[in-house]
């Protein structure tokens, strides 16, 4: 095989594996975040843990900024109550051993009894850690109403 051939063909190859990769972790962080959301639904405090490396931190609509303790222990308490979390939207942006999810989402929430935003856009970062994607950082903002 002529040289040139056989590095366009090797170089077809590493594109292949690259957009094969992609999809790989396409689909394991929309799963992941569809687990996300189930467990804040179920209120699985345990299930989450095992979602979030131990720096997670999140950025609320109000601007507030938490840590995974703090997250969990909202839980736990029993302050945040969903009745459901519609995700949508989802675009999944890997760079290696990390990778950015953004989206948005329909939410049915309370904390302390009050009214969490309907809809709202997300940003969430992961990165693979032992194996395992863990998600570090998390931004959420209210949408606009349509």
């Amino acid at each position: 095989m002529p040289r040139r051939l056989a590095i366009a063909f090797a170089g077809l190859v590493l594109i292949g594996a690259t957009l094969a990769h992609a999809a790989d972790v396409s689909k394991t962080l929309t799963d992941l975040e569809q687990a996300w959301v189930a467990a804040l639904v179920k209120g699985d405090a345990k299930a989450l843990d095992g979602m979030l490396a131990p720096t997670y931190v999140d950025g609320d609509e109000a601007g507030g900024q938490h840590n995974k303790a703090d997250l969990l222990a909202v839980l736990k308490s029993g302050d945040l109550k969903c009745a459901s979390i519609t995700l949508s939207d989802m675009q999944v942006h890997p760079y290696g051993s990390a990778a950015v999810v953004t989206g948005g989402a329909a939410q049915s929430c309370t904390f302390k009894g009050q009214t969490l935003a309907p809809k709202i856009v997300f940003a969430d970062t992961f990165v693979m850690q032992h194996g395992k994607w863990l998600a570090v950082a998390s931004q959420r903002t209210t949408a606009p109403a349509k």
